[in-house]
């Protein structure tokens, strides 16, 4: 069936990220998903930033740079690249802006500002979805794995690439009822609608 074949290559791809991801993770004692904690301080690039990068495992020269204060840390062995983010020290339900930084695939040292409620899900990052994710709740292991399940499906090779994640998790949806595999099914039914009530809250 082809949309067994799709979710199967789709998930082969999101098992080979994620199980080098997580030997990153484990190596620097630093989970990717969101922290529950409450400490949102934003770290200045400097020592402390030389001080938390560390080699990516799977490739062999790009290093990844993964905070233990962020809100939610991530990195792609296949790009090198390595996010971390926090909200911002002016951040509000009215501002809701937050502080992405870490190492492109290049190695070079970023730091940019997001504003959640100006993120369009019909063309986005991978970060700017992540964002959204923190923003809106949707923190767990599972919920990553989602956006991460998505991602795989659009067969984007950049954290920065925009692309319409709704569209591609709508795709991944269907091939989860065409399998019959409901629970995977009513679960990313969910958190769309959650990013799509989000966004059209903050564009009335």
């Amino acid at each position: 069936m082809e949309s067994e074949g799709r979710l199967s290559g789709i998930l082969d791809k999101v098992r080979k990220d994620e199980i080098m991801g997580i030997q990153i993770i484990d190596y620097n004692g630093v989970s990717p998903y969101a922290k529950t904690g409450t400490s949102n301080k934003v770290k200045q690039a400097g020592e402390d930033f030389q001080d938390t990068v560390i080699k990516c495992t799977g490739t062999s020269t790009q290093k990844a740079a993964l905070y233990s204060d962020a809100l939610m840390s991530y990195a792609s062995p296949q790009t090198g690249e390595s996010v971390n983010i926090y909200k911002a020290v002016n951040y509000s339900e009215e501002n809701p802006l937050y502080v992405l930084k870490g190492l492109d695939a290049d190695g070079n040292e970023f730091e940019e500002m997001v504003d959640a409620s100006k993120i369009n899900p019909n063309n986005c990052s991978f970060n700017e979805l992540m964002v959204l994710n923190v923003e809106t709740g949707h923190t767990s292991p599972s919920d990553y794995l989602r956006a991460v399940a998505v991602r795989a499906n659009a067969d984007a090779d950049s954290y920065f690439e925009k692309v319409d994640y709704i569209a591609y998790a709508q795709e991944v949806m269907e091939d989860y009822k065409t399998l019959g595999n409901w629970d995977s099914y009513l679960a990313m039914d969910k958190w769309i609608q959650s990013l799509l009530e989000y966004t059209a809250t903050n564009r009335i």
